[in-house]
Order: C-alpha cells, then sequence, then structure tokens
C-alpha cells in the first residue's frame, strides 16, 4: 500500500477501461455522493457509462434525489475491473461487496476515517478531511455539473449542514462550489427534509431517552428496537439514523449522545456523538472493541460507530453502561 500524487492517481485513473466502485454497508449522503462524483468524472473524461459499476444494492429514499442514482448497480456485471475505487470506507468489515475487490489487481481506497484495513495498491486517507466527497474533489480537476453537485451534496451530508467538523478546509471548497453554480441552498433543503416516518422515530427515541452525567458531560442515551421498526426497516437499511440525531440535536440539550438500534440480526449498532473536543469516540470505540464489547467500531473524534453483537449483552441497558464508563474513564485521564 502506497501513497500517491493526485498526477499519477489521475494517471492510474484514466488508463483504466472497466471500474467498479463501491462503498460501505448502509451508505449515507456522503458514500452515495463520493460513489457518483466519480462516475461523474469518468464520464467527463470519456469512459462509457457500461464500464463503470457503482455498486450500492441498497439506499435510503431521502438520497434518491441525489445526481445520478439511476446509474447505481445491485450488482456487478462484469469479472474482472481494471480498476476498484472504495470510499468513504477504509475497514473492510464495513465494505459492502468486499469479494469484489478479488476481480481487480488494482485497487484505490478515498476516505477520511481512522482506521484502514482495506487491501489496495493505493489509498488516498485524510482524518482532517470533512468528507469524503472534499478527497475527491481535490484529486481531479472537474467541472462537470453534476459532479459538483455530488461534492457539495457529500459535504453538507457529512457535516450536518456544518454542524459538525466546521473545518475552514470544507467551507472553503463549499464557497468555491457556490461560485461555480451549485445550489447550495436546495442541496441543503433537500438533505433537511424529513418524511413523516422519520419524525415519527425522532419523537420515539426522544420519548424512551435519558441523560446521564460524568464528567461534567451530559449524555443523551435512547434506542430503537425491531418491534419499533416497520418490516421494510428492520435491516436498517431505510432507517436515516442521521437524520434520527440532527432531529434530536435540534430537541435535547446534550454534550454527548448514544443511539442504539437493534438489527434484524439482534446486533445493536451504535452512534455516538459528542461536540467536547477533549472527548474522542473514535478512540472509545477502538477501547470497547479491544475489550470484546463490539465486534467493530471507529469513525472521528466526534462521531463514531460500533456494532455490539447478540452474545454480549443481556439488555440494552448494560451497553448504555459500558459506553458512558468508557467515556468517564477516558475523560478522567485528560
Amino acid at each position: 500500500m502506497d501513497t500517491i500524487s493526485n498526477e499519477n492517481l489521475s494517471n492510474l485513473v484514466t488508463y483504466a477501461e472497466t471500474y467498479a466502485i463501491l462503498t460501505h454497508k448502509r451508505p449515507d449522503g456522503d458514500a452515495i455522493s463520493s460513489s457518483l462524483a466519480l462516475f461523474w468524472y469518468l464520464i467527463d473524461i470519456g469512459k462509457k457509462s457500461s464500464n463503470i459499476d457503482v455498486i450500492i444494492p441498497e439506499f435510503m429514499e431521502d438520497f434518491s434525489f441525489i445526481w445520478g442514482v439511476e446509474h447505481l448497480k445491485k450488482h456487478p456485471t462484469k469479472d474482472t475491473y481494471d480498476l476498484i475505487i472504495v470510499v468513504d470506507c477504509a475497514n473492510s468489515t464495513l465494505l459492502e461487496g468486499l469479494n469484489i475487490l478479488q476481480r481487480s489487481k488494482k485497487v484505490i481506497c478515498f476516505d477520511h476515517h481512522e482506521e484502514s484495513s482495506i487491501n489496495s495498491i493505493y489509498q488516498k486517507i485524510d482524518t482532517s478531511s470533512p468528507s469524503c466527497t472534499c478527497l475527491i474533489y481535490e484529486a481531479f480537476p472537474c467541472k462537470n455539473k453534476d459532479f459538483l453537485n455530488c461534492i457539495a451534496t457529500g459535504l453538507i451530508s457529512d457535516t450536518g449542514n456544518f454542524t459538525l467538523n466546521t473545518s475552514q478546509r470544507g467551507k472553503n471548497i463549499l464557497a468555491e462550489l457556490a461560485c461555480a453554480g451549485v445550489d447550495i441552498n436546495y442541496i441543503t433543503e433537500k438533505l433537511s427534509s424529513k418524511n413523516d416516518r422519520t419524525m415519527e422515530l425522532v419523537q420515539l427515541v426522544k420519548s424512551r431517552g435519558h441523560i446521564v452525567s460524568t464528567h461534567e458531560e451530559e449524555i443523551f442515551c435512547s434506542y430503537l428496537l425491531q418491534n419499533d421498526l416497520l418490516p421494510a426497516e428492520k435491516n436498517l437499511n431505510a432507517v436515516n439514523h442521521k437524520a434520527i440525531i440532527a432531529e434530536i440535536q435540534k430537541l435535547v440539550s446534550y454534550s454527548s449522545l448514544i443511539l442504539l438500534i437493534e438489527n434484524d440480526c439482534g446486533e445493536l449498532k451504535g452512534s455516538l456523538r459528542a461536540s467536547n473536543p477533549a472527548l474522542d469516540l473514535n478512540e472509545i470505540c477502538s477501547r470497547l472493541v479491544a475489550k470484546g464489547k463490539c465486534t467493530k467500531g471507529g469513525g472521528h473524534s466526534y462521531s463514531s460507530g460500533c456494532t455490539i453483537p447478540v452474545t454480549s449483552y443481556k439488555n440494552i441497558n448494560t451497553v448504555f453502561v459500558w459506553i458512558v464508563l468508557e467515556i468517564a474513564n477516558y475523560l478522567s485521564q485528560k
């Protein structure tokens, strides 16, 4: 695995003819936008759409407005590819279609998360980047309007309209995109709109939530179980947990959040958020994995996720205790 200059990266991408683009399971706005931004870049440099497989089997209806979703494919169409590009995911346990990596000798990975376990020849990983689309924007000069729209969508989506990771770097890129004619207000409105079902789940999460205080940290804890979900939601692909969290942020005053959602395998999918710069949620999740509480976990210092297997816990309250205690221990060491 090597790093590579933008010039050499561009050459590597240009000389290929067949491509597969992959991202993580339960893709969010940044994952879908990053995938489609690369699709539009390849189209812009003259590649045939029939030679580009953007493989995202399922995604939430909330993201159906993103430019190019009609080109998404559920399955690969080729036995081999000249190049496979993985976006917004450097953790093999989170990748959708891990077996597809074997269909090419050349794999590039773009990501802005901490952990890296995908076997790729080249990686462009920058944990300081506010979104994966920002990395793609900086790597590939392109004026295609659909490409630029996708870049903006990923950036706005992954920063929660700049309520998370509000770096000057991201603000500068958004300003450049606006000057290039991207309708920022339209994208923000589309990402901010919540359907009635999401709002029902928001109210349920809010009603059963409770605040735990530790080391001056106010931690909001809540959950959703399988019997709270509709049949189409039980695998969680149709549950917009980021939208739920964004709405909870408006309704509840807290400095940290833990949201646990049970999937159809009995696992708990944990989403953690923090506004305290002294708290590193990626480290919290890594410690829980090391202690055997979680099978996988990580992300950013301010936003991370974890998976708790059904064999690890007796009831959901024990999981809240594990995470809160880990947060307390981390802060006590500061």
